[in-house]
Order: structure tokens, then C-alpha cells, then sequence
């Protein structure tokens, strides 16, 4: 709690901060007033000149109309009466008969000032005075200012003064002209020596019109000083109810805070606002504080941008470990919406980042092919230990996915990291490694079994020639014999296959152009497939190289491909042949589709398995297609299938160029 010497100190500070306010204040307030009845009297006045400009103007107008119907009607009038030759200045003059009806109006409303005066007038007592020489003057030097007007002083007196150019026309030369043309009764008045000689459209004298503004204007000052003096009652009272409302509500509250200031509030060094403003008032106290309060901010501002730069750095680093990872990475909160993809992600999908930030992955790939958008029921509800799941698409790709969810100390998951690995080449690569495995060891069963039969074989069909070359045979015992003969004549056609299965034979390779081929086999089946109703389509690449084959062999390959395709298709189908050439891996490509009902799911990974057949009995041995692998592989080459039920199939079969192993 302050003590006695610290209330007079803030006594003192608060005395003298609330003076200079209220000091200001009624500054401010009578300037404002001073400032008011300064503009209110400079309205009144430009009021009374533009009321002034009115009566003169009516002034202007009313003696310009009497000059017109002079020059315009009497003059011309008088001319016809008295001749030519004669002038009667009191009815002929315009500007003798304006001079008097302003001597008779001026006894009417005195106070106007009337004068028509030229530079050497013909009578002196209309000769123009210093003010009205310099007024023509300024019309001579500016012939576009028509009129000059303002208010003067002359005679210690205030007038609203107007001034108009004289223009000489042609009719006021008859006058004003040569003397020795002029009227008789003008030379008699005012004799050859006075305002002759001008010219056409020559200035020569002005016409002035005044009235008295003495009245008016001590009227209009006596008025802003009684405005003045009655706004003073007006400033005071606005004076102490501002005050009050200052020191009761401002004054009050300020100390206030400057009393939670000083406690609470320190400098760089530790010391309390209020020990270093003993001899400040409020408002620098306030400042200091504010100053103190201000550098706090901008020190705490520095460490701020520091831990941000810190942050965003990290971030960075973050994004670029999460880019370099080439399978896609995806970040989804607890609400199933992406947070954060990597670079992967994005080019496998052709997106932005700003298309999939905040998305569920099942409103906008849905028609991308994301294994994310089958997976729905993994982030709803988050699970909380690691996961993973195998999905295969519609597209017959295989996607191995690993859910890592990230938990926090106290909560479950928030969200969770989904790891998307397109595993569809591993899958047939060890497809192909058990076809391999497979097809090796039955090829080594097949050989010894093989021998074991195709003796005895041998020896039964021997016997059966020996028997039928025996006359007295039975005709039913004959044709026993033939039957015997024939299944074993089949048996030994299946040995035969066995054996070649098995024990290929050596493949003899050489240069080869590999269109030429196709269109040999195509040629060779047709006919066949013409009758069948099947369409057989060639889409041969150009500019491939030549390959170095057994060409009867791949003939056979070929051969097999498009029978199993026909058998497939039985009639009414289209099968299509195309080649192609990768030049990156120098690989020489065939490719037999059809547009049969494909081969279901559960079969397609067993059709290279030596005696797998999906015909009826007696239609096929089943070693068709794994005696086409095992030449492919001899070639160092590789044959794949892509088919899904209701869709075409497609064997692709892949040659080295120069026979280098795939």
C-alpha cells in the first residue's frame, strides 16, 4: 500500500496532467468559437456583397436599357426630325442622360455613387480619378475581364464598387471622332480639344456603380460580436461537464491502471514502472509504461519468430524425408480427412496439394483408382495398434497398405499414417518365380515317368503288330486290336508331348524381323478363323529392329496363343495382334488380345501349369501354354497374362532385341 509521500506524488501528478488537460480544453473550445463566428462573419459579408452585386447589377442593367433605346430609338428619332447635321445633347446624348437620371436618383435613395468617366472626357468634371484610370488600364491590358468588383474605401467610407468598360462602336465616333465631323452643338458645349480622335472598340473610360456597406457591415460585426459573447455561457457549461466527465470517469480509471502498472509491470532490469516515474505525470508515466510494455512484446515477438523459423524449418525437413519416400504417404486426422500427402501421392493421382487438403479420400478419388477409397471402415473408428491390408482393384492392381496410427499420451489415435505399396509387379514377378519353380520340377517328373512308360509302350505296340500279322485273327478280335493300338498311339502322342516338355529341344536362333512372323501364323490360321466367324486384327509397330529367335518356335507360340483365343472366343469375336518396341529396355513386344468372356480370378494364376485345362476331357493335354512359357524363357523373354472376368484378355510376350537375358 503507498504510503503518505506517494499520494502527494501522484496527488501532484494527477493536478497537473488534469490542468494542462482542462487548459487545453477550453483552449480548444474558444478557438472553436472564435473559429465559428469567424466563418458565420465572413457568410454574413460575402451575403451582403452578393446582395450588393443584385442592386448594382439592377443599377447596371437599368442604365445600360436607357443607353440602348438612346443610341437605338431617340437618337435616330431626333436625327429624322432635326436633320443630320444637328445634335441636341440633352435627348441625343447616352451618356449625359445616364449622368442625370443618376443626379435624380441618387436624391431618391441616396448613398449610390454613379460615374461615367473616361481618360480625357470632353467635360472635365467627368474626368476618371486614380482609381478609375487604373480599372481602365486593367481592362485595356485584359480585354476578356468584362466587369471588376469588390468592396473600397473612399472618403473614410466603405462602398460596394462595380466597374464596366466603355467601348467606343461606331455610332459614339460621330462625337467622339474626328472634331471637324462632329455636331456643331458638341463643338459650341465643349469646344475641339477634349475626347476626340478614338477609335473603334477602344476603351477609354469605365462606368462605376457603388453602394454604401458602412451600415450593413457594422451591422454584421456587432452581430458576430453578440455571437461570440452569447457562445461563451455555451463553452463554459460544455467546459465543466467535459471536466467532470474526465475526472470522474478518465482520470479516475487511468489511475487505476497505473496503479496495476506499477506493481505488476517492470523494466529490462527488473525495477518497477513506478520507481522510475517518480517525476512523471500520468500521461508519461503511461507513455513509459506503454514504451516498457512495447519492447516486452517485441522481444517476446523475436523469440516467436525464432521458434516459427525453428517450426517451419523442421516442417520443411519433415516434408522433405515425407517427399523422398517414392510409394504414396498420406496423413488423415481422426475425422478421415487428409492432413498431409507427400509428393508421390500426388503425381500418382495427377493432383495439387490444395485439391486434397481437408478431403476424405472417398469423395475425390473415388474414380482414381486409390486403394484409400475401399478402406473406409479402417479410419471409422481408428484403430490403435498397426495394421495392414492387401486390397486388389477393379483395375487388377494389388495395393499392400500399412495403417500406423498415432496416439497421444493421454487420448487414442488422433490420426493415423497410411503407407500405400503397389505390389501388383511383386505379385506376378512371384507369380512367375513359382510358374518357374513349378513347371521345373513337374518337368523333371514328367521326364522320368516319361521313360518309365514309353517303354512298355514300346513293347505293346509291338506285340500288336506281331498279333495282326497273324491271318486267323477274328474280326472282333481285329478290331480290338486297332482300338488298342489307338490309345496307346495316343498315349505315346502324350509321352511325345512330355518329352518336349521336359527336354526341349535346342533352339536354333537367328536374325529374324518379327512382323514377318506374326503375318506367317496369321496367314497359316485365317482360313480356319474366317469360318469361325472370328476377325483377326494386325496392328504391327514400324521401325522395329530385328530380333534374334528360333522362329519356328515363337511360330508355335503364337500358334498356341491364337487357338486359345478361338477356342475362348468358339465364334463371332475379334482377335487382335500388335508389336511394339520399348527403346529403354530394348525389349520387343507381342501382344494377342481377344474379346472372349475372360479367365475367372481363381484359374488365371495355374494356366502355365503343365496338363491345366479348362476343356473337356479328350480336348487338350493342358501343355499348350507351358511349352509356349518354357520357349519364351529359352528365349530369355517372358509371356504374362492381364484378363478379369467380362473383359478382354491379353497375353503379352517380351523379347530381348539381341537375346541379352530380361
Amino acid at each position: 500500500m503507498p504510503n503518505s509521500n506517494e499520494k502527494d506524488q501522484s496527488y501532484r501528478k494527477s493536478t497537473g496532467f488534469q490542468t494542462r488537460f482542462l487548459l487545453v480544453l477550453a483552449a480548444i473550445l474558444i478557438i472553436f468559437s472564435g473559429v465559428t463566428t469567424f466563418i458565420i462573419y465572413h457568410h454574413e459579408m460575402r451575403n451582403l456583397e452578393e446582395n450588393a452585386y443584385d442592386k448594382t447589377d439592377l443599377i447596371m442593367k437599368t442604365i445600360e436599357a436607357n443607353s440602348d433605346y438612346v443610341q437605338d430609338v431617340l437618337r435616330p428619332t431626333m436625327y429624322k426630325r432635326i436633320g443630320e447635321d444637328r445634335f441636341v445633347l440633352e435627348a441625343m446624348s447616352s451618356s449625359y442622360i445616364s449622368r442625370m437620371i443618376m443626379e435624380r436618383f441618387d436624391k431618391k435613395a441616396r448613398g449610390f455613387i454613379y460615374r461615367r468617366v473616361a481618360i480625357d472626357a470632353k467635360n472635365p468634371d467627368y474626368e476618371a480619378n486614380p482609381l478609375e484610370i487604373e480599372m481602365i488600364q486593367r481592362f485595356r491590358l485584359d480585354p476578356l475581364l468584362k466587369e471588376w468588383k469588390g468592396i473600397i474605401e473612399l472618403e473614410s467610407k466603405q462602398y460596394f464598387m462595380r466597374f464596366q468598360p466603355v467601348v467606343f462602336s461606331g455610332a459614339c465616333l460621330n462625337c467622339h471622332g474626328n472634331p471637324d465631323d462632329a455636331p456643331k452643338e458638341v463643338i459650341s458645349i465643349y469646344g475641339k480639344t477634349r475626347g476626340f480622335l478614338h477609335k473603334p472598340e477602344e476603351i477609354s473610360g469605365v462606368v462605376g456603380v457603388g453602394m454604401p456597406m458602412d451600415f450593413n457591415i457594422d451591422k454584421i460585426r456587432k452581430f458576430a460580436i453578440a455571437l461570440f459573447a452569447g457562445v461563451l455561457p455555451s463553452i463554459l457549461i460544455v467546459y465543466v461537464v467535459i471536466s467532470t466527465f474526465f475526472n470522474r470517469y478518465i482520470a479516475g480509471n487511468l489511475r487505476n491502471i497505473l496503479s496495476f502498472f506499477r506493481t505488476n509491470i517492470k523494466d529490462e532490469e527488473g525495477r518497477s514502472i513506478f520507481e522510475n516515474s517518480r517525476s512523471m505525470d500520468e500521461i508519461d508515466e503511461l507513455t513509459s509504461t506503454a514504451r516498457a510494455i512495447a519492447e516486452h512484446l517485441h522481444n517476446n515477438q523475436i523469440v516467436l519468430e525464432n521458434y516459427a523459423d525453428k517450426i517451419l524449418k523442421s516442417k520443411d525437413l519433415l516434408q522433405s524425408v515425407f517427399d523422398g519416400i517414392t510409394d504414396p504417404v498420406v496423413l488423415i486426422d481422426i475425422e478421415g480427412k487428409i492432413k498431409v500427402v507427400n509428393a508421390a501421392f500426388l503425381k500418382r493421382y495427377n493432383l495439387s496439394l490444395e485439391q486434397v487438403l481437408y478431403q476424405k479420400p472417398a469423395e475425390f478419388l473415388k474414380n482414381k483408382g486409390c486403394p484409400l477409397t475401399v478402406c473406409i471402415d479402417v479410419f471409422n473408428p481408428m484403430p490403435d495398434h498397426p495394421i495392414n491390408r492387401e486390397v486388389l482393384m477393379d483395375t487388377g492392381e494389388i495395393f499392400l497398405i500399412y495403417f500406423y496410427p498415432i496416439q497421444e499420451q493421454t487420448k487414442g489415435a488422433e490420426s493415423m499414417v497410411c503407407y500405400i505399396k503397389d505390389i501388383t509387379e511383386q505379385k506376378k514377378m512371384e507369380t512367375r518365380i513359382q510358374n518357374t519353380e513349378k513347371i521345373a520340377s513337374i518337368g523333371q517328373l514328367a521326364a522320368g515317368i516319361a521313360h518309365e512308360i514309353n517303354n512298355p509302350l514300346g513293347v505293346i505296340l509291338c506285340h500288336i503288330d506281331l498279333i495282326k500279322d497273324n491271318a486267323n485273327l477274328s474280326p472282333e478280335v481285329r478290331s480290338d486290336l486297332e482300338i488298342i493300338e489307338k490309345h496307346a498311339g495316343n498315349c505315346r502322342a502324350i509321352i511325345a508331348d512330355l518329352l518336349k516338355f521336359a527336354h526341349q529341344d535346342v533352339s536354333v536362333k537367328e536374325p529374324v524381323i518379327i512382323n514377318n512372323v506374326i503375318e506367317d501364323v496369321v496367314f497359316m490360321v485365317q482360313s480356319q478363323f474366317r469360318k469361325q466367324q472370328i476377325d483377326i486384327e494386325m496392328h504391327l509397330g514400324k521401325n522395329i529392329p530385328i530380333v534374334t529367335i528360333d522362329a519356328d518356335k515363337i511360330k508355335q507360340v503364337i500358334l498356341n496363343m491364337l487357338i486359345n483365343s478361338a477356342q475362348a472366343i468358339v465364334e463371332d469375336g475379334t482377335i487382335t495382334l500388335h508389336s511394339q518396341y520399348e527403346e529403354n529396355s530394348h525389349i520387343v513386344g507381342i501382344i494377342v488380345e481377344d474379346n472372349g468372356p475372360g479367365i475367372p480370378s481363381d484359374v488365371i494364376d495355374k494356366i502355365f501349369d503343365p496338363f491345366f485345362t479348362t476343356k473337356p476331357p479328350g480336348k487338350g493335354t493342358g501343355l499348350g501354354l507351358s511349352v509356349s512359357y518354357g520357349i519364351i524363357r529359352d528365349h530369355n523373354g517372358d509371356i504374362t497374362v492381364e484378363s478379369l472376368p467380362e473383359k478382354p484378355t491379353r497375353f503379352v510376350i517380351s523379347l530381348p532385341v539381341q537375346g541379352e537375358e530380361q
